[in-house]
């Protein structure tokens, strides 16, 4: 957990900006820990990080672009000296706030405003909330904090106001799966697997909802939102199903993979690794060019590791037991029979 004082130098940072940009991973705790702050100062850009596993230069074109004063860089764990070298040469100021493991240097690192949770990796979102810490913003805060499982201590009192949205006596993940804060979850991530045009309106809107209610309800600034997680969803249920009919109990090791036009690997991931806690989950969708692979479980970061470290080209990281990775095509072969091993 940041200290006081941290908390208040990335205030300092933040209320120094006047056209800031954010660049936040994209997922909900990417999101949300944006939205909490912009919905504060009321200011900023945001640009969800589509490059894996690091933030890379391409996205130096966006801080030109916007003719933005400060970086604000929110839940990724690696970023490009490239990147950093380039808006440091523009004389723009980079903050760099994020929960995970990170293998950047220590050199890189001194050259931003850098501040993290790890070890103990309280999200973005929790760290977002607590720097402006206002109320009307603590069930999004939750929103994110869950969709990272991680089950914060302001959740009871989002629970007192939306006791039937939210139970805060069961885990985050389970949260993630039997509440409605966990459909939110699932809402707000297949919102930003849309066209950029929709999830530009998406973020827009999000700047001035009032309560969690006006997500629930279809109006016309959210009928689109509705329309692609009902589409989604439906996606999304069908694979789920389809990897239970395949799974052979007596194994350690679930391995599913599919095709199509989205990934949604680390939904599919979550949901099979909430019904079988005690295997490793490993989901993956397969493109023509790589495959996004998602794993879940205990040991998860260290068969990641494994992985990336005996195949040439493979890239991935993330937490002790939720992990991703992008797998070349003509490895899959030798990731199956990696991932056989553990088996």
């Amino acid at each position: 957990m940041l200290g006081s004082k941290e908390i208040l130098k990335i205030r300092d940072f933040l209320d120094q900006s006047q056209n800031p940009i954010f660049l936040f991973d994209n997922d909900v705790d990417g999101l949300c820990s944006f939205l909490i702050l912009r919905r504060a100062m009321d200011r900023g850009r945001g640009v969800p990080i589509k490059s894996f596993p690091k933030l890379t230069d391409q996205y130096v074109r966006k801080v030109e672009e916007f003719g933005s004063d400060a970086v604000v860089i929110l839940d990724k764990a690696e970023v490009s000296s490239e990147f950093v070298d380039a808006v440091n040469e523009m004389g723009v100021p980079i903050m760099w706030v994020d929960h995970h493991k990170s293998e950047s240097s220590e050199k890189l690192k001194s050259k931003v405003e850098f501040y993290s949770t790890y070890p103990e990796g309280e999200p973005t979102t929790y760290i977002a909330q607590q720097v402006f810490g206002r109320d009307e913003d603590l069930w999004l805060a939750l929103i994110g904090c869950i969709g990272d499982v991680y089950s914060p201590i302001f959740g009871k009192r989002v629970e007192k106001e939306y006791p039937e949205l939210f139970n805060s006596e069961v885990s985050a993940f389970e949260a993630l799966h039997s509440t409605e804060i966990g459909k939110f979850v699932r809402m707000l991530n297949f919102g930003m697997m849309d066209t950029t045009t929709n999830v530009i309106n998406l973020v827009k809107y999000m700047f001035n909802v009032k309560s969690p209610y006006d997500l629930l309800e279809e109006n016309p600034r959210t009928r689109q939102l509705h329309k692609r997680y009902s589409e989604l969803n439906e996606i999304y249920e069908k694979q789920v199903k389809k990897a239970l009919s395949s799974i052979d109990e007596k194994e350690d090791v679930i391995l599913f993979s599919y095709s199509g036009h989205v990934s949604m690997s680390s939904e599919i991931a979550n949901k099979l690794y909430y019904l079988y806690p005690d295997k490793t989950i490993i989901v993956c969708f397969k493109k023509p060019e790589k495959i996004n692979a998602s794993i879940r479980g205990k040991g998860a970061l260290t068969l990641t590791q494994k992985i990336v470290s005996e195949i040439e080209g493979v890239m991935g990281g993330g937490h002790e037991e939720a992990t991703g990775a992008t797998i070349p095509v003509d490895k899959w072969e030798e990731f199956k029979g990696l991932v056989g091993d553990k088996a």
